[in-house]
């Protein structure tokens, strides 16, 4: 479960997570207008139980899939014909 803490329309939003896996996770939405279109980012801040292992062994496969996701879903519902690679 999250919150959203901070609302700016139609520059920002943060969410926080209230409940679930992390310790900590604090998710900050930007859009800025580019090329005639909006360039989105995110920025998150977390912890989790025992970092030093969970981290690279779970996590940070985890938090790529959602944001690959994330990325793929944006292109696809606002028409962008490639995706970004790398």
């Amino acid at each position: 479960r999250t919150l959203i803490k901070e609302c700016q329309p139609p520059h920002r939003f943060v969410d926080e997570q209230v409940r679930g896996p992390y310790r900590q996770w604090i998710h900050t939405h930007t859009f800025e207008p580019r090329d005639g279109g909006t360039l989105a980012r995110d920025a998150v801040r977390y912890a989790v139980p025992f970092d030093f292992i969970t981290h690279p062994l779970f996590v940070r496969r985890d938090i790529e899939k959602i944001f690959a996701f994330r990325q793929e879903a944006l292109c696809l519902r606002f028409g962008k014909a490639e995706l970004p690679r790398g």
